[in-house]
Formats: structure tokens, sequence, C-alpha cells
């Protein structure tokens, strides 16, 4: 097996301009399956997005990703779209991910690379997932197929930060959303919503939404915006879980949309069994002292890998004072609130502790500015936090 860069240092001394063709080539491939593995954004529910390219005599002649949740896989979709199958033989293979070697919804991706007559294989990164990490390259090379790790590793790492975070810790990745007026407030009051936010950030939550498995609120939020918690931008075959954390049992009324409309699975984790029959998209989970830890062990039991908040102010307290925050992602409205503006972040507890996080990203968004944390020890692999970024600032 060979690690991309592990080079020894007398190649640079006489071959530098030879090598750095080389790596280049490499990276050209890699890069044009990691282009292929967005295609699937959005579909793949808990599997990783993986994009795959074929290439003989430096000739591509086959790409192909992970389509879709249970699909075939990208090895193989690749393999499908070679419009000579002879070709494959002593050809080579870019994956963005280590190939499968184990049986799941579909045959494992290693048998058939092994089958096509691959000669030499490219791998991004290895899985995270412990149980699969390795395996797949320990099958191919014990078939005499060469093996080379770590081409563009950085730039396929962030194809799946929530899949990665989720296998490295055992439990979801948690994003903070917020939308707030320059001094930080949400709401001019406790009783109504402000609309600070334009139609482009709207979009952009969408996609956020998007890229979540799941998106938690609190009661008050139900109370006051009755929302739909959908992705009104794109038809997902698989919508993220909507969650609503009501000890008091105060949304347990048919009125509210979310327990009808079946958009959606729903979850309602309160502290009584709720005395009224919810249509079957919804779930309860019952507990009568509910913790941010006893509600992130259950979405991790239920395979939940991304979870994003949306508020309210007492929800997002409670999971930062649980150090439950991954990220952020704060959409600031050109305004000011001032007085007893509801803001973000907020409960009654006593704190002068002070939880750092990174700036990785900045954005305008029409009227409004994007803006992105991570926590500062939290995975490098989340999103847009390998560099800072800033677009279109004016």
């Amino acid at each position: 097996m060979l690690k991309f860069g592990a080079l020894p240092f007398w190649w640079g001394f006489f071959m530098y301009k030879g090598v750095k063709r080389v790596l280049d080539k490499h990276e050209k491939w890699m890069a044009i399956a990691i282009k292929e593995a967005r295609k699937g954004r959005g579909k793949t529910y808990k599997n990783p997005l993986v994009g795959a390219v074929i290439v003989k005599a430096d000739r591509l002649i086959g790409k192909g990703y992970h389509a879709s949740y249970g699909d075939v896989h990208a090895e193989v979709n690749a393999f499908q779209n070679v419009s000579n199958p002879e070709e494959t033989k002593h050809s080579s293979i870019y994956v963005t991910l280590e190939p499968c070697a184990h049986h799941g919804k579909q045959p494992p991706c290693c048998e058939k690379i092994v089958e096509m007559g691959i000669e030499h294989v490219y791998v991004a990164q290895l899985d995270s997932n412990p149980l699969v990490r390795g395996k797949g390259v320990a099958y191919l090379e014990a078939h005499g197929i060469k093996v080379t790790i770590g081409v563009l590793e950085k730039e396929a790492e962030q194809l799946n930060p929530a899949f990665h975070f989720f296998h490295r810790h055992r439990r979801p990745l948690v994003t903070l959303k917020q939308a707030v007026t320059i001094d930080g407030k949400t709401n001019s009051s406790a009783a109504s919503r402000t609309y600070l936010t334009d139609e482009k950030t709207s979009e952009d939550v969408q996609q956020l939404r998007m890229g979540s498995q799941a998106i938690l609120v609190g009661s008050e939020t139900v109370l006051i915006d009755d929302p739909a918690l959908t992705i009104r931008s794109n038809v997902v075959p698989y919508p993220p879980v909507r969650i609503v954390l009501d000890r008091r049992g105060r949304t347990v009324d048919q009125k509210f949309q979310l327990w009808r409309d079946g958009l959606a699975e729903t979850w309602l984790f309160t502290g009584n069994e709720p005395d009224i029959n919810f249509a079957e998209h919804v779930r309860v989970f019952v507990d009568p002292d509910w913790t941010t830890e006893k509600v992130i062990r259950i979405l991790a039991e239920e395979g939940i890998q991304s979870l994003c908040i949306e508020g309210g102010a007492a929800i997002h307290d409670a999971f930062l004072a649980a150090g439950k925050v991954d990220r952020i992602v704060s959409y600031v409205a050109p305004y000011l609130l001032g007085g007893n503006a509801r803001p973000a972040v907020a409960s009654k507890r006593q704190t002068d502790a002070l939880t750092a996080f990174e700036l990785s990203h900045v954005e305008q968004l029409k009227e409004d500015v994007k803006l992105v944390y991570h926590r500062r020890e939290a995975d490098k692999c989340l999103p847009e936090s390998s560099e800072r970024s800033v677009r279109s600032l004016r």
C-alpha cells in the first residue's frame, strides 16, 4: 500500500518536474471523482457521497457516483458507464472513499474491482466507520491490486463531514442555526416572530436543511411559528426528521401542522404520554427528565448523523451548555432591535464560561451576511473548516 506523497527524498532532487507532473495527473482524476460524488447530494441519506473515475493509458473510460440510498455504489456505476468492459483490464480506478468489502444493500465493491481486472486503485481516504475501515484496502491488496491512499484526501473529507463525525464520535454532528440582527437579537418579543432575513437567506437555509438528517426545535418555536420544517426548494427522497422538544406537552394539539401534514417523519420528546392519537408519521419519546445528552444518545442510536437546531433561545443554550454544539451557522440581517428584544441564545443559567469557536466561512447573501463557525476542538472535516473562505463581501 502506498501513501500518496510519500516519495523518496532523492526523487525531488533528480526528478522534480517529472514527479510534479505525475502527482498533478492523479489529483486531476480524483478531482473529477469528487465532482461526480457531489451529484448525489441530498439523495444518499445515511450513505456517504462517493465518486469514481476509471482511467486507462491516461484516458478516462468511465465515471460514476452513488446516486441514491440503496442504489449501486460509485465504483459499480462507473463500470456500468464504460462503453467496452474489456477496457477495464489493467486500468486504474480513482475513488473518493475506500471501496467496501462487506455485504449490505449492495454486494462488495472490492469484488467487482477484482472481477473487472483493475490494476491500481487510488483512494482519497479510508472509511471512517471502524467496522469497515481498512478492510477494503486489505481485500484489494490480498488479490494483488496496488492501492494508493491520500490523493486529495482533505478535499474528499469535505464531501461527508457528518458521516465521518458520526463514525468517529458515535453521535450526530450538531449545527446551531440562527437568524439574528446586528445586535444578536431574533424577535422583538417572546410572543411573536420578527421576520429578519431576505429570500436569498431563505434559499440558503433550504440547502442547510437538505444537508441535515434531522431538524430540532423547542416548544416555543412551534407555539409561535407553527413551522413546517421542510425542504421547500427541492423534492428529496429522505427529508430530515423533524424533532420537537416539549417536556411539558404544550404543543400536543392537532392544530399544529407538524402533527398533521405527513410531509416527513416527526418525533416528539415529551415528559408524559400524550392523550391524543397522532398520525403514523409521528413518533413519541417519553421521559420525565429529558437532558440534551439523552436526546443526543437516542439520535445516535437511531443512526442520525447530522442535527440542525433551529431554535429557540433556551434550546440553543441547553445544547451549548452541554458542549454539544459543533458548528454555528448565523445569518446576520442589517438591522438593530435593541431594548428587551429576544437574544438568539439565552436561559436563566449563570455562566462565565467562554466556548471557543473559529470563523471558517463568510458570505454575503444579498442584504444579509452568513457566518459559519466551528468549535475549535471539533473535527477538521467540518464543512468549510479546512480554510477560511470569504465570498463576495462588498
